[in-house]
């Protein structure tokens, strides 16, 4: 386990506050957020806008049966290890199309014409417990993105009481 937290330590201290402080002005500047992501990594964009909607943004996960039409001030936020995916860039392009600006959270350097393009710099951990396929990736993927909520708590002036006041309440 030690060696596990020791590797997303290294990476997560290696991001720039510069990019996440970005990051933060870029979600917290725009009308409606559009999380994207596949697989696992898919899935904790899906944790990190159920948040943003606790917070009391309007948030959405691309490809859920309510998605609205991406649209000029909007922001969609594509996680992926790799950034090498086609329907990623698809996406991109799509979200560019329609006037939407595009923050990617990746873990590689592959180049994305994203906006802004914060990067969770895997080489950074010295691999002291090699893990399973993307893991790494994803369990830091989790840290920042709630690092990152908590950076809009305070920008947005937010209580956890406030959050949870939003939290569903239907079983």
């Amino acid at each position: 386990m030690r060696g596990v937290l020791k590797d997303l330590s290294r990476i997560l201290e290696a991001v720039p506050e510069a990019d996440t402080r970005r990051f933060v002005e870029a979600i917290r500047d725009t009308n409606r957020v559009f999380m994207y992501g596949l697989g696992r990594s898919g899935l904790v964009a899906r944790m990190f806008g159920m948040r943003l909607v606790h917070l009391g943004l309007d948030a959405t996960i691309v490809g859920d049966t309510t998605t609205p039409a991406i649209r000029k001030g909007d922001l969609m936020i594509p996680c992926s290890r790799s950034g090498r995916s086609p329907i990623l860039h698809h996406m991109i392009r799509l979200a560019h199309r329609e006037g939407a600006r595009v923050a990617a959270v990746v873990g590689t350097a592959e180049a994305l014409k994203a906006d802004l393009v914060v990067r969770l710099p895997l080489e950074a951990a010295k691999s002291e417990t090699p893990q399973v396929m993307g893991s790494l990736f994803e369990q830091a993927l989790l840290l920042y993105l709630d690092e990152v909520v908590l950076h809009l708590m305070k920008e947005l002036k937010k209580t956890v009481e406030d959050m949870e006041r939003i939290h569903s309440n239907l079983p």
